[in-house]
């Protein structure tokens, strides 16, 4: 976020686990006074663990969470001034709506300061609202919602979304610093969703309060939100306006993530030029000359042309209409690309593509290749990643050798038990092959991402104790399932922690 200034939250190194599980890494996070900040990201990403810490029903393990620059963070909930709407509205069903949300107001308690008449002396006394009070705050609420002449009606007359604003006024009444929202249009329909983000951001508007909403829907974020952080696995991906995030995404997830993307493994060659797809395009970015990158191209920057003017040239091989625009995948080398039209393609249609610098954004690659801390057994393979894997630990040792009893012998004939020899395994993103059988890999995980790399799917697998790998595969697979990881001997090249004399 550009500035500082009328910070109202602040999340600084704040961590959260659960029973030796990380579920929130090192989150650092700021939201201004006023500001709707929409946390985004798939099941799981911790996005609701953060709203829920905000609130004060979990607390971190560790880090701090500062209100108005004080500490909160081990305050508990009903001594914040932050009021929750969850997707599940929890009204109270025997209740009518101004009983619904007059509720924590009659339990309320202000402080009053009163002059003692006979000594002039001030005193302060703890008293709870009086009726005209509550009814007077309750109207007013109602009045924000659109809900006025409703006070009477039972709960379960109401529609999904007169519900969900009932939800917000019981919210609301309490007159909160901080309003959070946990994914409070998960239960509508979709064209009554639609409806109530526009209705949201205005009651923002009205209301001037701190909104920091939670969602998986990345068309709620970029409709209603000043500011959107992207989450995955615990951390911040980006942060940033919806326009940057959408037309500046700061890695393969966050572009796979928000709206459709191309993104394509490339070369940056230096002087503002990039390669894929076997052609070389000028682009606006700047990157160190020959680095591994990676380009993502929204499919409505993509211009169809006469097939000897294009850039690129490809086969359609998919025509979906859309409603406002035609899906086009066109087919180029091995790579698939999506374009969006307003006109059609014929399927089997040769086409030209051009792409022009503003439309290719480049992003910095995220991984490489994986490396692990490892150690060699007493049968030279070595464990790392939460598995055990054949090598050839006579890399270790240029010119040396294995004696029959499994020493090693160096160079210089040197006899070495490698048992505990710390290393360093790195194995590349195309190295690795998966299985459905458990028993034919060495480890074991569960596929928690995968992002399509214009001719390959990009896979992040987590085994048992959190140890991830990341690889290619042509093959598409699903999110969470159960693989095993075959990597070959030849794969894994290792490096000593520490070069002993040999």
């Amino acid at each position: 976020m550009e500035g500082n200034e009328n910070k109202i939250i602040e999340l600084i190194n704040v961590s959260k686990s659960f029973e030796n599980t990380d579920v929130i890494d090192n989150v650092n996070l700021y939201i201004r006074k006023g500001e709707f900040v929409t946390l985004l990201g798939p099941s799981g990403c911790g996005k609701t663990t953060t709203l829920r810490m905000i609130a004060g029903f979990d607390l971190p393990t560790s880090g701090q969470i500062l209100l108005n620059n004080k500490d909160i963070s081990q305050l508990p909930p009903n001594k914040r001034p932050i009021n929750t709407v969850f997707q599940r509205y929890a009204l109270f069903p025997h209740l009518n709506i101004f009983d619904n949300i007059a509720f924590g107001l009659k339990l309320k308690k202000v402080t009053n300061t009163y002059i003692n008449d006979k000594t002039g002396e001030t005193y302060e006394k703890q008293e709870k609202l009086t009726k005209s009070e509550i009814e007077q705050k309750v109207k007013k609420a109602l009045a924000l919602v659109d809900l006025e002449g409703f006070e009477k009606r039972n709960v379960a007359t109401l529609s999904g979304g007169q519900q969900q604003r009932v939800a917000i006024a019981r919210a609301i009444v309490n007159e909160p610093e901080i309003l959070l929202l946990d994914e409070p249009l998960g239960a509508l329909d979709l064209k009554m969703r639609k409806e109530m983000q526009l209705e949201l951001k205005e009651m923002h508007q009205k209301l001037g309060l701190t909104f920091i909403y939670v969602t998986h829907d990345q068309e709620e974020a970029l409709t209603m939100s000043d500011t959107i952080v992207v989450m995955a696995d615990g951390q911040i991906q980006q942060i940033g306006k919806p326009t940057d995030i959408y037309n500046e995404p700061a890695n393969a997830f966050v572009a796979d993530f928000i709206g459709e993307s191309n993104i394509f493994n490339a070369t940056y060659e230096g002087d503002r030029k990039v390669r894929f797809c076997g052609k070389v395009f000028a682009c606006e970015d700047d990157f160190a000359k020959n680095e591994p990158v990676d380009v993502v191209v929204r499919p409505e920057d993509i211009e169809m042309v006469a097939p000897d003017q294009g850039m690129l040239t490809g086969t359609v091989i998919s025509v979906v209409f859309k409603g406002i625009h035609y899906q086009i995948i066109v087919k180029v080398g091995k790579n698939e690309i999506e374009i969006q039209n307003t006109q059609s393609r014929k399927v089997g249609e040769q086409i030209g593509m051009n792409i022009y610098p503003d439309g290719i954004h480049v992003m910095k690659k995220e991984f490489t290749s994986n490396v692990f801390n490892g150690v060699i057994t007493k049968h030279n393979t070595v464990e790392f990643g939460d598995g055990e894997f054949a090598c050839d630990v006579t890399k270790l040792y240029p010119g040396s050798h294995l004696d029959e009893e499994g020493y090693l012998i160096t160079a210089k004939g040197n006899k070495l038990d490698l048992t505990g020899v710390e290393v360093t395994a790195e194995v590349g993103l195309n190295d690795i092959k998966m299985s459905d059988d458990p028993d034919e890999g060495n480890v074991r995980g569960e596929i928690i991402s995968l992002v399509y790399i214009g001719d390959h799917y990009r896979y992040t697998v987590r085994t048992e104790n959190e140890e991830d790998y990341v690889f290619a595969c042509d093959d598409l697979w699903n999110e969470n399932d159960k693989v095993s990881l075959i990597i070959p001997a030849d794969k894994i090249r290792l490096t000593l922690k520490k070069q002993e004399d040999a």
